[in-house]
């Protein structure tokens, strides 16, 4: 019998317990294109940073199964990521981790490969604005979408 899927933020009590299944999971679900540097900051991610208004973790759960995560950090300008299991994609599990995040957090910011086409039809679908390019982590040409209460400081102060 299929179990119906639940969306769930990540309480900072259960960070331990779910946090090495949690990173497996970005590094093999992630297809390459989550950072080395995001996946470490979920593996040093502590239970007192994940209590911050600013920092989230949403999960997606088929009964005690992980099927996708979306991550963020200082409301996605130190890190946000969003990782759905390849079987459970085209779904709507990334759009509703994206709109569950979204009701958190009073702005979010996310980095995109240029070359990640599906992710930026698939931010700007949901409202997301193009609002800085730059070169990311991976010494490739990024955009920076918003949505929320961004502002262009928050970028200019914060963001590579």
């Amino acid at each position: 019998m299929k179990k119906s899927l639940k969306y769930v933020l990540l309480p900072p009590q259960a960070l331990a317990e779910s946090q090495a299944t949690l990173v497996r999971f970005a590094r093999q679900e992630g297809e390459r294109r989550i950072t080395q540097h995001a996946i470490a900051w979920l593996a040093r991610l502590t239970p007192k940073m994940l209590s911050k208004q600013e920092t989230s973790v949403a999960l997606a759960m088929n009964g005690k199964h992980v099927v996708g995560l979306f991550a963020v950090s200082r409301c996605g300008l130190g890190h946000s990521f969003l990782v759905v299991d390849k079987r459970y994609r085209h779904r709507g599990i990334g759009k509703a981790l994206t709109e569950h995040i979204c009701q958190c957090l009073p702005k979010l910011y996310v980095r995109v490969g240029l070359d990640n086409e599906a992710s930026l039809s698939f931010f700007r679908t949901l409202g997301f604005e193009p609002v800085k390019a730059s070169i990311g982590p991976a010494s490739k040409p990024t955009l920076w979408l918003a949505y929320g209460h961004w502002t262009l400081t928050d970028l200019q102060e914060h963001a590579g």
